[in-house]
């Protein structure tokens, strides 16, 4: 008889109780810690390993991750513990959603590392010239470690390096002005 049962009203009305404690959470949280850096990061590491899962259809030796980019944009922005925490669990959210490790991972989290120590050192310089400069000193050092420990060929450090490079420089030159922008306003 009735187009709109009681039930149907009822539904339209209802409040996920998820959304609601994670709104408090974050809430609460937010007088304790920077949980806009931990969102911010949050995106990015998701961002990275989306990133990296065309490693599984493509079986290239290039390096193209978002992993040196988040770390130097949250040591300027956010500290160098949360360009630490960046370079570390970037890679980490690589390797648990494309489920695989390799040990060189572990030499690649150092030199992200080292990304995020030289981003905070140097954090108020431009930042093109600063991300440019500093993911080519990580690519050498990275490239060191691969071929000197990791016993790459001088082809795969060339092409792990040379892409990895090229995709940072492409990210800086093109989108780190809008995204620093961005960060400003939560930092």
């Amino acid at each position: 008889m009735y187009r709109h049962s009681k039930k149907n009203i009822q539904k339209k009305f209802v409040i996920n109780k998820k959304i609601v404690i994670f709104v408090l959470l974050f809430w609460v949280s937010s007088f304790f810690v920077n949980t806009w850096a931990i969102l911010i990061m949050s995106v990015f590491c998701l961002g990275n390993a989306l990133l990296m899962s065309i490693d599984r259809y493509i079986s290239l030796p290039i390096d193209m991750e978002l992993s040196n980019f988040s770390t130097i944009l949250m040591s300027i922005h956010f500290g160098l513990g949360f360009g630490l925490l960046t370079a570390a669990l970037t890679k980490f959210a690589d390797m648990i959603y494309n489920k695989r490790f390799k040990i060189t991972y572990l030499f690649m989290i150092s030199s992200y590392m080292v990304t995020a120590y030289f981003a905070f050192v140097f954090k108020d310089t431009n930042i093109v010239t600063l991300g440019i400069v500093v993911t080519l000193v990580s690519n050498i050092y990275l490239g060191m470690i691969r071929k000197f420990v990791a016993q790459y060929s001088i082809f795969e450090v060339i092409l792990y390096g040379g892409s990895n490079f090229i995709f940072n420089s492409v990210l800086f030159i093109g989108f780190s002005q809008i995204i620093n922008n961005v960060l400003k306003i939560f930092s």
